[in-house]
């Protein structure tokens, strides 16, 4: 499996997480909505430098794209780590 393949698949797995927060914490419903667009905002940018990939088929576009994958993946897992946070003290 490449280190794209590896992002795109932890990418599906944190978006699918997403709708559970929502359900399971909804007093953070404004917040999780925040990160959606937030994360949709980067994905935008990572299919525009993806175009230029395809158009020009150089290394360096795969290389930003990937790395602003990684950005969309650091936005979620701190998320995550709050998200957590929010479970511990609602017990």
């Amino acid at each position: 499996m490449t280190e794209e393949e590896t992002l795109l698949t932890e990418y599906n797995d944190y978006m699918n997480r997403i709708q559970t927060w929502k359900k399971n914490h909804g007093i953070f419903y404004k917040d999780i909505q925040k990160l959606e667009d937030s994360v949709a905002k980067i994905m935008d940018k990572r299919a525009d430098v993806l175009i230029e990939y395809r158009r020009t088929r150089k290394q360096r576009y795969l290389d930003e794209a990937n790395a602003i994958l990684k950005d969309a993946l650091k936005t979620i897992k701190t998320f995550s780590k709050v998200e957590l946070l929010a479970s511990l003290s609602k017990r």
